[in-house]
């Protein structure tokens, strides 16, 4: 009974910590924060805070680490094979994925974050399912595929802040995004139409 009620008082005070931090981060960039303004917005003393975590830059970084880590996951979990231009379930669950985690993606991915962090992200969805997804229509043309990847990836994660800007988090938000998302889909076989054209340069993508 001890150890359970230490467990969730640790897991209480990484939960402020963590919020503390995502709110700052909406204010000002990581490199701006101390470890003394983020325990007093968190309403933990310092002593705490050195338990759990090195610094402010310790306490981002695992951050990082866990949103990347679940959405390798979700990448993982869908097989390329299973999606096509006009069924694409991993769009889906990847704008699913953004709503559970609105906040978090706002301050990692907004203006306050990483870019490092953001071209993180962008290698996990090309490298992790879209790479292999394109390779189904193209394949053994890298230099095609590293173009159209780019161009879908940073696409969809401008789309997807936009969409948080604007308030993801409300249902009544999320028709735009599915709208855009489905004419995205809508276009794709007129893409890959043009991009198989004799003497359409692959820069063009």
């Amino acid at each position: 009974m001890e150890q359970s009620s230490t467990d969730r008082r640790v897991r209480k005070t990484k939960k402020q910590l963590r919020l503390a931090l995502m709110e700052l981060l909406a204010e000002k960039s990581a490199k701006s924060i101390s470890v003394r303004e983020l325990t007093e917005r968190a309403d933990i003393n310092r002593g705490t805070f050195y338990i759990h975590y090195r610094d402010v830059g310790d306490l981002l970084q695992r951050l990082e680490d866990e949103m990347a880590d679940r959405l390798t996951a979700l990448c993982k979990d869908h097989k390329p094979e299973d999606s096509t231009w006009e069924q694409f379930p991993f769009l889906r669950d990847l704008y699913r994925f953004i709503l559970d985690n609105a906040d978090l993606c706002r301050v990692l991915l907004g203006p306050n974050g990483d870019i490092a962090y953001t071209n993180r992200i962008c290698c996990i969805l090309r490298d992790c399912f879209l790479y292999d997804f394109l390779s189904q229509f193209y394949p053994g043309d890298r230099q095609r595929l590293n173009h159209f990847c780019s161009f879908i990836v940073s696409g969809n994660l401008n789309l997807a802040l936009s969409w948080l800007r604007d308030g993801g988090r409300s249902r009544r938000m999320r028709w735009p995004v599915w709208r855009a998302v489905s004419s995205w889909a809508a276009s794709a076989p007129w893409v890959r139409q043009v991009c198989n054209r004799p003497g359409i340069p692959c820069s063009c993508l």
